[in-house]
């Protein structure tokens, strides 16, 4: 009878992987994803690479959904609160918040070995990595800085990648993670609209929560310029052409038709198209800096 109970229970935890993945969306990874791949492409690539490289993207996919899990498990409480969250699937009883945790800190085993096994020191830096990660579902009660914080983590992926490959980062990834943070946070910032007014009464910190929709749309705008800026200046330091800037240009207009879906946040304060302008816009962005630094290797 007691071996009966400890299966039936491994069942119920192996069969919440399917909601836990589900409510993670690890098919976002491909947001930050492009960009590390990017730093693939602009480092000496070691001999080993091909044994490595699906250690990497372990390492990617298994540090997001550590990242998603631990967001979920922390905000559960927050979420059931909230109309827009309280159907996540920790909040409306699907999924078991014990089985949620322990997903989530799997997915941290996975990443470590995963980092452990590319070497060592990678290994050990690991560790920090994922503290610095799940610190990110705290920061929303302690500042509205939170949007640029969950772009640092993002932002980390290309940095890591050289580090992890060369140990070492050169200034132009530097700059193309600096580009991360400041797209991550600009989508982050209109993605939060949606949650302004239920921030204002708990009192938790973001850009649209403390200075309003319409401020909240220009600082959006702003950080979009400062990832295009940081775009540009990662340019010119690693000499890229005349396509490189061109691809920028295409980019830009995809930034732009974003804010041009939610142009109606200026007049009554909401849009209907956030969801639109996050998931559909900005898959499409990483991918195409990927294509647009492919493009101007190739030709140069």
């Amino acid at each position: 009878m007691r071996s009966y109970s400890y299966n039936k229970q491994e069942l119920s935890f192996l069969q919440s992987s399917v909601p836990f993945f589900k409510d993670i969306k690890l098919a976002h990874s491909v947001f930050a994803l492009p960009f590390a791949a990017v730093a693939l492409l602009m480092i000496p690539l070691p001999e080993n690479i091909l044994s490595i490289a699906p250690f990497l993207l372990i390492c990617m996919v298994s540090a997001r959904s550590f990242a998603m899990g631990m967001n979920r498990y922390l905000d559960r409480h927050i979420d059931r609160l909230n109309p827009r969250t309280a159907d996540r699937l920790i909040p409306n009883g699907t999924l078991n918040p014990k089985h949620g945790l322990a997903w989530s800190l799997l997915m941290g085993l996975v990443f470590l070995g995963s980092a452990a096994s590319i070497s060592s020191v990678v290994g050990l830096l690991g560790l920090p990595l994922l503290v610095i990660l799940a610190a990110y579902s705290l920061m929303k009660r302690f500042t509205y800085l939170t949007h640029w914080y969950l772009g640092f983590c993002l932002g980390l992926a290309p940095i890591a990648v050289s580090v992890a490959l060369t140990s070492s980062v050169s200034f132009p990834i530097i700059f193309i993670g600096i580009a991360v943070m400041m797209w991550t946070a600009g989508f982050d910032i209109l993605y939060s609209l949606q949650d302004q007014g239920f921030d204002r009464n708990e009192k938790l910190h973001s850009i649209p929560s403390k200075f309003g929709a319409s401020a909240a749309v220009y600082i959006s705008r702003i950080s979009f310029l400062l990832m295009l800026g940081s775009l540009i200046v990662s340019g010119i330091m690693a000499n890229f052409g005349t396509s490189y800037y061109l691809g920028l240009g295409v980019i830009a207009l995809f930034l732009a038709y974003e804010h041009w879906l939610v142009r109606d946040v200026l007049q009554y304060g909401y849009s209907k198209n956030i969801n639109k302008a996050f998931f559909n816009v900005n898959a499409w962005v990483g991918i195409l800096f990927f294509v647009v630094v492919q493009i101007e290797l190739l030709l140069s």
